[in-house]
Parts: structure tokens; C-alpha cells; sequence
């Protein structure tokens, strides 16, 4: 690799590092907002635990924010060389076209052969993960599992009420234990009490101080003439199943969510039972059509940005943002007629690859015959 050449491929390594750092934590973000949102404001579960289990999402937003970084990269790198004629003055030194960009083109494609790895393996796995791990995350933190201000009735036959909590400590306790039809028949109120998950039995103990409680008639538990008084005691422990709540947080795992190898075992067993499986053939389709994007992306972006001649950042952020939704709308209409195989969808969202990469060598071989056109 010569000066020139790597002079290029530093400018582009520099662009592209800051574009998918942006765009990973644009990704990050808008993948989990809302259960994120949710997590650290009504459910209080600490910033940490979030932070980690946004971790298991990386690679998945990385098969996106990859491709979308190069483009970016080559966009503004290319362009701001064609404002300043360093590309003419390079190439009036004798120094071959083809030669400039090889660099960045081997490059694309290393990268396209990591997002290859993450589509194929990682990305589905972590996926799944950081869904279920959101799911779990309250029941591992025990103020997620009681909003403070309203009844509880998560607990199968129990309703709860508390003030406030913070941390494993909950105040102004009221529980009110039910029967099946739903009726109150035990009242136990605390000053305050601490929540301790213990998840491998399936259950929660809470810990109540300064506890009253009243009995209600099973057999009228509305009367309250029948009511009496229960118990009363400094320290109060009591224990809930929580197996349907874990059960109700269970996610199954769908297509979006299977490795490359599932998916080609799940195709050979429909196929087996005599059922057509489009849409298990469309993702695995998807998954490498879509890994080989980085390649598309640079392409199509060194000539476009070439002949842009633009120093300005934000044209060559929005050229991205155009080219990347032309691209994924591709992607999504295959998907979208994935129950259609008269269509031949797993051969639409091959079709982003083909028109970016061939539009692309057409553009650059024509600035490499005549300059930019």
C-alpha cells in the first residue's frame, strides 16, 4: 500500500469509526426506548442493569450501523477529495484509479465478512437474549416488580399496594390476600418491608415491619361484621409463588430470532412434512444478502460522492439516508411477500446487492476511463 492509498484508507477508517459509533447508538436507542423508558422510570431497575443488557444488542445493530458507516464514510471522504481535486492531482501523478480505492473495497468487504458472522450466528442469539433479559430484568430487581401508587395484582392471589420503594425497600404496605373468586379475606398492612427475589424456587419473600393485619370470613369475606383481628408483630415474613409471572415472561423465540443453521433445519423438517417454508427461506436469504451490504454501500458511494463534489457533511448524510432506505425498502417488500413464493421473494432481497453493485461498477468505471462524469 503506498502513501496515497493509505492516506485514503485513514481518512476513510477515521470517518467511518465516528459514523457507526453515532449510528450504533442511534440503533441502540431506538431498538429498546420505550422498554428502556419504562425500565428506569415506573420499574426504577438501576441505569446499570440496563446499560448491560443493551450489551447483547450490539452485534445485532452492528449488521445495520456497519454498512450505513461505510457508505457514510466513503460519501464524505470521496467527496470532500473530488471538491478539493486531490483525486485529479493523484491521478495526474500516474496513479491508477482502481489503485486509490482498492484499499477501501478490500475493506468493505472484510467488514461485510464480520457482519456475515453476526447475521449468520451472534446477532439472532443476543437478540433473543436481550429480549428475554428485559423480561427477567424485573423480577431480578425487586422494586420492578410493585409500582409505587397503584394495586399490584401481578401476584397470583394478591393484591399489593405501596407508597414508595427504593431500592429492596418498600413503604406504606398493603396486601390483601384473595381467594380464587377473587374476594379478600386477609388484610396485613406494614409501616415498611423489603422484597427478596428467589428466583431458582420461583417465589419472592417479603419481610414486613410493624405488621397488622385483619381475617375476613371465607365464607362471607364481604360482611364486615365478620372481620377479626389477625396479626400483629414486629416482623412478618411472607412468601409468594411467582411461576406464573415467570411463565408470562417467557419469549418464544420466532424467525427473527433463529441462527442460520436453525433455519436451514427448519426448512429441511417442513419440507419434510410436505409444508412450504417461503419464510423461513427468505431470512436465511435476508441474513446474507443483507451481511454483504457493506460491500453495496461502498460501491455505490465512492463514485456518488465523487461526482457530489460536496465538502459539506450534511449532503452526505442525507445521500446515506436515501441510499440506505432505497436499500432496506427493497429488503422489506421481499420479506413482506415472504407467504408469496410465486413472487420469488428470497430473490427480491438479493436485489439491493445487484442493483447498488452493478450501478456502482458502471459509475466507477466510467470515472476511472474519463474522470468525473
Amino acid at each position: 500500500m503506498n502513501i496515497l492509498q493509505r492516506y485514503i484508507a485513514r481518512q476513510v477508517l477515521f470517518t467511518l469509526i465516528v459514523a457507526v459509533a453515532v449510528f450504533s447508538a442511534i440503533l441502540l436507542t431506538g431498538n429498546a426506548l420505550k422498554q428502556l423508558l419504562e425500565l428506569l422510570s415506573t420499574k426504577q431497575v438501576p441505569a446499570g442493569a440496563v446499560a448491560r443488557q443493551l450489551l447483547y444488542l450490539v452485534p445485532f445493530v452492528m449488521t445495520f450501523s456497519l454498512p450505513m458507516g461505510m457508505m457514510t464514510a466513503c460519501l464524505l471522504v470521496f467527496s470532500r477529495l473530488s471538491a478539493d481535486n486531490e483525486i485529479s492531482a493523484m491521478r495526474a501523478c500516474g496513479q491508477s484509479f482502481w489503485q486509490l480505492i482498492a484499499p477501501v473495497l478490500v475493506a468493505a468487504f472484510l467488514l461485510s465478512l464480520v457482519c456475515l458472522q453476526f447475521n449468520l450466528q451472534q446477532a439472532p442469539l443476543l437478540k433473543a437474549a436481550f429480549k428475554q433479559g428485559l423480561a427477567q430484568l424485573g423480577l431480578s430487581h425487586p422494586t420492578a416488580l410493585l409500582e409505587p401508587g397503584r394495586f399490584n395484582d401481578d401476584f397470583p392471589g394478591y393484591l399489593i399496594y405501596v407508597s414508595s420503594s427504593k431500592g429492596e425497600t418498600i413503604r406504606d404496605v398493603s396486601i390483601y390476600q384473595l381467594d380464587p373468586r377473587g374476594n379478600v379475606i386477609q388484610k396485613i398492612r406494614a409501616t415498611h418491608g423489603e422484597l427478596h427475589p428467589d428466583l431458582p424456587h420461583k417465589q419472592i419473600l417479603v419481610a414486613l415491619h410493624n405488621v397488622k393485619s385483619e381475617l375476613h370470613d371465607p365464607n362471607d369475606p364481604n360482611n364486615p361484621q365478620r372481620v377479626r383481628p389477625g396479626v400483629i408483630a414486629d416482623d412478618y415474613q411472607l412468601t409468594m409463588d411467582i411461576t406464573p409471572m415467570i411463565a408470562a415472561k417467557q419469549v418464544r423465540r420466532d424467525t427473527n430470532h433463529l441462527t442460520f443453521m436453525e433455519l436451514v433445519a427448519a426448512i429441511v423438517h417442513l419440507k419434510q412434512r410436505g409444508i412450504n417454508p417461503s419464510p423461513y427461506v427468505v431470512r436465511a436469504h435476508r441474513q446474507w444478502a443483507t451481511s454483504f451490504s457493506c460491500l453495496a454501500f461502498a460501491m455505490i458511494a465512492i463514485p456518488l460522492g465523487i461526482r457530489a463534489q460536496r465538502r459539506e457533511t450534511s449532503i452526505g448524510i442525507a445521500y446515506s439516508l436515501v441510499l440506505a432506505f432505497g436499500y432496506y425498502f427493497l429488503i422489506i417488500v421481499g420479506e413482506a411477500l415472504s407467504n408469496r413464493p410465486q413472487f420469488f421473494p428470497e430473490v427480491i432481497v438479493w436485489l439491493p446487492n445487484f442493483i447498488f453493485q452493478t450501478l456502482g461498477l458502471v459509475l466507477l468505471y466510467r470515472i476511472s476511463r474519463v474522470g468525473v462524469v
